[in-house]
């Protein structure tokens, strides 16, 4: 009885949170299942019947398909730049062992997360503007005569965003750098293997799981990330966010709204599935 009662008071824990889930993700999400599997009317109101048309307009248009390419693209590239960037802040803050200083480097990487998203956005949009600091210093030092159009390329939304995305690479890269035993890395160079041959037998597949975490961070958030690319720009970026994003507030047709919000999530989950999948499989084949 004792064991029961255990069991149930556990469930009671848990049940809020289950509950809490559930309202919060499952039913909206049944919700927008619902919707992109009805017609519209030449309105754009839903019709009753259930059909996959969305679905079929969604890779049958251009302008649709296009934009979950692009998004595809945009967060590969974002990922491979956070990776890039932020390996290298991870393995610095990892080794840094002065209290104050490595207190430091953690405000300064964690203090972005502690501003709004659409606030760093609008600071790209005061650098990269006609009359931004960025465009100020071409004309000033002569690369250019005027003024160039920065804030409206495709050059910024993967800067933008990989900025606003950097801390959560970081994070799990400093995690992962942290837990291993610096014995390892000497055991390595008293053995004879130098910097660069201690790092990358070593160091990088120790690391590993950091970044196999930070990737299935970024990659997600990347793939659905809309305000900073609306903001730095412009709605008429092909990324699959500001489709849906357009859908809603502009055309008003919520069931291919839907239907393409759904497929985002599909192909994100697969694609992280299949980072995970790789992941695995190169850590086996490396430990055995």
């Amino acid at each position: 009885m004792a064991a029961v009662r255990g069991r149930l008071s556990g469930v009671g824990f848990v049940l809020p949170a289950v509950v809490f889930l559930v309202l919060v993700f499952l039913v909206p999400l049944v919700r927008v299942l619902s919707l992109s599997l009805h017609p519209v009317d030449g309105a754009g109101n839903p019709l009753p019947e259930f059909s996959l048309v969305q679905y079929q307009r969604v890779f049958s248009e251009t302008f649709f398909s296009q934009a979950l390419v692009r998004s595809f693209q945009t967060s590969f590239l974002v990922t491979a730049l956070c990776l890039a960037l932020g390996y290298p802040v991870a393995y610095a803050l990892s080794r840094v062992r002065t209290g104050v200083l490595r207190t430091l480097m953690f405000v300064i990487v964690l203090s972005p997360l502690l501003t709004s998203v659409v606030v760093r956005s609008y600071g790209w949009v005061v650098l990269l503007s006609a009359n931004g600091a960025v465009n100020r210093l071409l004309v000033g030092t002569g690369i250019t005569d005027q003024p160039l159009p920065l804030l409206t390329s495709y050059t910024a939304v993967v800067i933008s965003v990989t900025h606003v995305l950097l801390p959560f690479a970081i994070i799990p890269l400093t995690t992962a750098l942290g837990g291993i035993d610096p014995h390892l890395r000497r055991a390595s160079q008293s053995l004879g293997a130098g910097a660069v041959r201690t790092f990358t037998r070593v160091t990088l597949p120790l690391s590993l799981p950091g970044v196999a975490a930070a990737c299935m961070v970024v990659f997600p958030l990347a793939m659905g990330i809309y305000i900073t690319p609306l903001l730095v720009g412009g709605a008429n970026q092909p990324l699959a966010g500001l489709r849906v994003y357009s859908q809603i507030t502009s055309v008003y047709d919520y069931p291919v709204a839907a239907a393409l919000s759904l497929t985002l999530l599909v192909l994100t989950l697969v694609c992280v599935a299949a980072m995970g999948a790789g992941f695995r499989f190169w850590e086996r084949r490396h430990d055995g």
